[in-house]
């Protein structure tokens, strides 16, 4: 099957599975009826934002691909899941210049993209509004294509799968809640300033947090 009627059918399948244990909230996503093409920037706090990102879009019948790292495209265990999906794969040794390939190639054939600027999970209990350190791939992904960012927000998930955790945290008397807040207007990126502008997707994610 496509990427995208597979994005379908597990994000069905993930959200009845994990109804009992998980609350999903979706929020905002005003301008997601008029875009078409367009690049999603989110924070980055469990494995378990691919789930609920993915069930998040599905609300909006939208089914962007992801970038992935490498390690968990190529792993036995989430490897069939990653490729089910159409992820793109990160080599961050080699510097993110195939992904970024592969995403441009995705954005101009019309195909949204997930981005986590981040890269690495950060969820820090002393400052739950922070962010961490940030890749630029979002700016030059969004100016390249001509498109727009969507800066979207993920809480909750550091509960169902916090890092370090070999699995999830699932236990039916205890369900847990998992807010996705996606902005309701688009960002359109002018400068050639990608730092900045990644600072800007990112003061957006935080306000989000909420």
């Amino acid at each position: 099957m496509a990427p995208e009627r597979n994005l379908a059918l597990l994000a069905r399948v993930l959200r009845v599975l994990t109804a009992p244990f998980i609350r999903y909230e979706v929020r905002g996503g005003r301008c997601a009826e008029e875009l078409r093409v367009y690049v999603v920037a989110a924070n980055h706090r469990s494995m378990f934002d691919v789930v609920a990102g993915l069930i998040c879009l599905h609300h909006f019948g939208h089914y962007p691909r992801i970038l992935v790292e490498r390690k968990y495209v190529n792993s036995r265990l989430t490897g069939p899941f990653a490729r089910a999906i159409g992820a793109i794969p990160v080599d961050r040794d080699a510097g993110g210049k195939a992904a970024f390939e592969v995403g441009m190639d995705a954005l101009r054939a019309g195909i949204p993209i997930i981005v986590m600027p981040e890269g690495r999970l950060h969820w820090d209990p002393e400052n739950p509004g922070s962010t961490g350190p940030t890749k630029t791939g979002v700016s030059r992904l969004a100016l390249g294509a001509g498109v727009s960012v969507v800066p979207a927000a993920l809480t909750g998930t550091e509960h169902v799968f916090p890092a370090g955790a070999r699995l999830p945290r699932l236990n039916p008397f205890r369900r847990r809640t998992v807010v996705c807040n996606v902005a309701d207007d688009p960002m359109w990126l002018t400068s050639d300033d990608h730092r900045a502008n990644t600072d800007e997707v990112m003061v957006a994610v935080r306000a989000l947090m909420v």
